[in-house]
């Protein structure tokens, strides 16, 4: 499969991109900086920002399904310290200042992305968004709790992701909506719950390999996920 990856240099788009050369797809990477990535094989590295409907057109050409990775932007890489407390812990602390001031990537990228898709003829789109979407009705009752309260503290970035799902849900594509709890750096694990509706812990930290994993798996080979919500987590 030739898989576009869009947003391909943040923490769950690096592990996308691995997960997808290592499976033997072909991946086009779409990234804003270009030499923010190593060249490897079966890898096409393409420039193209979100905000631009006709850089995202170029962008995707020649893809047969489209991953995006998008989100309020942290600022923040794996390689910029060498413990992984003190990542985890600086990017914790960016991803949360971004989720309070996260602008409008999400509600105007997504648009921008489905003309792309249509235009090309591309009909699998896997959105990553976040469990704080939720209205919390397939969880635990302290869980729900703790949903309502990230959605109340992080609202802007609620009204920014919502607005890209419904744009997703009205698409009319394959779409696939992957809501991840919180992730952090760490080991790749198969150890993780997705499905439907699935009863997962909103604060439990899962690895972006295993939300990777999960988001690679709705591009090609779930098909029963096709236009439905997929909570992913521990």
């Amino acid at each position: 499969m030739k898989l576009a990856i869009i947003g391909a240099t943040g923490g769950t788009g690096r592990k996308v991109t691995e997960l997808a050369l290592a499976a033997g797809h072909e991946v086009i990477a779409v990234v804003r900086r270009p030499e923010a990535l190593s060249p490897a094989a079966g890898l096409t590295i393409r420039q193209g920002d979100v905000f631009d409907r006709s850089s995202m057109i170029l962008a995707l050409a020649g893809s047969e399904a489209v991953i995006s990775c998008i989100g309020p932007p942290s600022n923040f890489s794996p390689d910029a310290a060498g413990k992984k407390g003190l990542v985890n812990l600086k990017a914790g602390k960016n991803v949360m200042a971004a989720n309070f001031s996260p602008g409008t990537v999400m509600s105007e990228g997504i648009p921008n992305i489905l003309a792309a898709c249509r235009h090309h003829g591309v009909q699998r789109l896997v959105m990553q968004s976040g469990i704080n979407l939720s209205d919390g009705r397939e969880l635990s009752l302290v869980n729900r709790w703790a949903v309502r309260l990230m959605r109340r503290m992080f609202r802007k970035a609620i009204e920014d992701k919502a607005a890209a799902e419904q744009a997703v849900m009205r698409s009319g594509l394959d779409w696939v909506i992957v809501r991840a709890s919180v992730l952090k750096y760490a080991e790749s694990s198969s150890n993780y719950t997705a499905g439907p509706s699935a009863r997962i812990h909103p604060l439990q930290a899962l690895p972006y390999a295993a939300c990777a994993d999960c988001l690679l798996r709705a591009a090609g080979s779930e098909p029963s996920w096709t236009r439905k919500v997929i909570n992913v987590g521990r």
